[in-house]
């Protein structure tokens, strides 16, 4: 079956739709026809009174003041590294995805038409020279009967939501806004209505009290992607089953007003974004600083004046949970291309080397390290490291690996499920020379166990990693503490590594227990007279754009100038970075 699919725009999740339709058998994509056509002056001068008429007179300031905020954050994005330099390290790590149209349509050979106006002369012409069995609709401006019924079978669309109560768009916005107990995805055939032809496959996915828009979309692009699969494959093999819609008068859905995206913020608080304005200051002064040498000027200060290095704390890497502690593949790729511009990497065995024989610390030299148990740090972010030939440690709390646990703060937290690691995973990211430190046995605050149940976890933490990285994992009981033990797992993370969450008992603990260093969260820089037993991390995440790293590097970010400030006027200390 010869299909070709109608598309408006070349994003991740078209792309993984498509991609879910290319891995069957016996259907062969053989075009997608991409939508390019700008919108005519007279569609945008309708759209504006419309919007004028339902959002008021403000409508005139927040519409140039989202433009500008678009225009800042690719500024922003593209200022220390480019997208290109992006994508070929995501393409040396990730050999088998497709991070572009073009790549995917090379890797599946089939070809990609711009057409401009997919209801256009050239449009059809172009549909009718492939003489497709079956087009896929996705994401596309409202198709004319003329286009949608060239292919033999019709075309068939990808709605992310139920219909018919939940006809239009966005994805996800009014059953969340409704206070619907889940969301659905539909793929009905095209009619000269707005999602109104026949069901052909069609799921729900429930909404947890956690969910925000962004996560409860990234859940309907995968359920979309699936089920677009097998309704493919139930047209292929002659088995789908049309189901008409019920006439009634759901009216389709429209994009929400200001309004009402502001009522379902109040109603989601864990659902927190800066604001448009916020996000416009914060870029302008991060572009500034770069653009005008002042980072250049305190990067040569901090080149003469002193020694120091940095550690970075990540947790996550992956491209769907957008949360304080996880950073996308892109992101963290464009993190380390940056670091690597202008800093020195550093293991963490030459950092705790060099601070004990009071050698010089190359400035400033960073380090990154991974804490808690997430196996995306060995599927996303191992991958990354190998092709930048970055050294980094890996922080495992001992007893998450090889099960379905769930951390505390994601039961609390989080939509989506994580996996944790697996031995094997472990083994191989030793194996690539990446080193492993221990954070506890089940990620307890140990500021707030006893003495007892302390010195469980950091003995038992160690002997078990030991064991998985030395493959003898029915030894992963025992509470052994031998030398050998001792060079395989050196170092050790604090989980909850706030100022408060440390006790001096527990630090003497893991000082006695033969630990190397230890490892918190509080923030702040390590100098060559650091403590060991109190090396600082600086948490980051997917809002740290490579510039905004860059400049918290550099300590050019306002709440560390404002934080200086303070200790200089003596009102407060370091401000911590408390994390999981």
């Amino acid at each position: 079956m010869k299909v070709v699919f109608f598309i408006g725009s070349d994003s991740e999740p078209t792309r993984r739709a498509i991609e879910s339709v290319c891995g069957l058998p016996n259907v062969r994509p053989v075009a997608a026809l991409l939508d390019t056509a700008p919108a005519g002056l007279k569609r945008r001068f309708r759209n504006l009174r419309r919007n004028i008429r339902r959002e008021g007179p403000t409508y005139l300031v927040l519409r140039p003041l989202r433009g500008l905020r678009r225009l800042s954050d690719g500024l922003v994005a593209s200022a220390v590294v480019s997208r290109d330099e992006v994508s070929k390290v995501l393409q040396a790590a990730f050999p088998e995805r497709s991070f572009s149209l073009s790549q995917l349509a090379d890797r599946h050979g089939f070809a990609v038409l711009k057409v401009g106006n997919l209801n256009g002369a050239s449009a059809i012409a172009a549909c009718k020279s492939l003489d497709a069995d079956l087009g896929i609709v996705i994401g596309t401006r409202i198709l004319a009967r003329k286009i949608f019924s060239v292919p033999r079978m019709g075309c068939i669309n990808l709605h992310k939501g139920k219909v018919p109560e939940y006809r239009g768009m966005p994805p996800g916005f009014w059953e969340l806004y409704d206070g619907a107990p889940s969301a659905g995805v539909t793929v009905h055939f095209v009619d000269d209505g707005l999602d109104t032809g026949d069901v052909i496959g069609a799921s729900e996915i429930p909404i947890r009290p956690t969910d925000t828009l962004e996560s409860l979309q990234e859940k309907l692009h995968a359920e979309g992607s699936r089920l677009l699969a097998a309704a493919v494959q139930s047209l292929q093999a002659g088995t789908a089953v049309r189901t008409p819609q019920p006439s009634g008068g759901n009216k389709p859905r429209t994009k929400p007003t200001t309004a009402q995206v502001r009522e379902l913020r109040q109603r989601l608080p864990h659902w927190r974004q800066p604001g448009d304005f916020a996000t416009v200051i914060k870029n302008a002064y991060a572009l500034a600083v770069y653009r005008l040498g002042i980072f250049r000027l305190s990067r040569l200060a901090h080149s003469f004046a002193r020694q120091r290095a940095c550690v970075l704390l990540y947790h996550r890497v992956n491209d769907y949970s957008k949360d304080p502690l996880t950073v996308d593949t892109g992101t963290f790729a464009g993190h380390l291309l940056a670091i690597s511009r202008w800093y020195q990497s550093i293991s963490t065995t030459e950092l705790v080397g060099r601070i004990r024989q009071r050698e010089r610390i190359e400035p400033t030299a960073v380090a990154v390290h991974f804490d808690d148990c997430y196996r995306d740090v060995a599927s996303n972010a191992q991958p990354i490291l190998e092709a930048l030939k970055y050294p980094a440690a890996a922080f495992i709390s001992s007893g998450f690996i090889d099960t379905d646990r769930v951390f505390d703060h994601d039961a609390r937290k989080n939509p989506f499920p994580y996996e944790n690691l697996r031995g094997s995973d472990i083994r191989a990211w030793a194996g690539g020379g990446f080193e492993v430190g221990a954070h506890t046995v089940n990620h307890v605050d140990l500021g707030g166990c006893g003495d007892e149940e302390a010195a469980l976890e950091v003995l038992t933490s160690r002997t078990q990693l030991a064991a998985v990285i030395s493959g003898d994992e029915a030894a992963s009981g025992g509470g052994g503490d031998s030398g050998a033990l001792r060079n395989t797992v050196r170092y050790f993370s604090f989980p909850f590594g706030g100022i408060r969450n440390i006790r001096s008992e527990v630090v003497r603990m893991i000082h006695e227990a033969g630990y190397s260093a230890l490892f918190a969260a509080h923030g702040g820089f390590v100098d060559g007279n650091a403590d060991l037993y109190d090396l600082p991390r600086i948490g980051v995440s997917f809002r740290h754009s490579p510039l905004f790293l860059l400049l918290e590097l550099e300590g050019l970010m306002p709440n560390q100038i404002l934080a200086k400030l303070k200790r200089v006027l003596g009102r407060g200390a370091n401000p911590g970075h408390p994390a999981a």
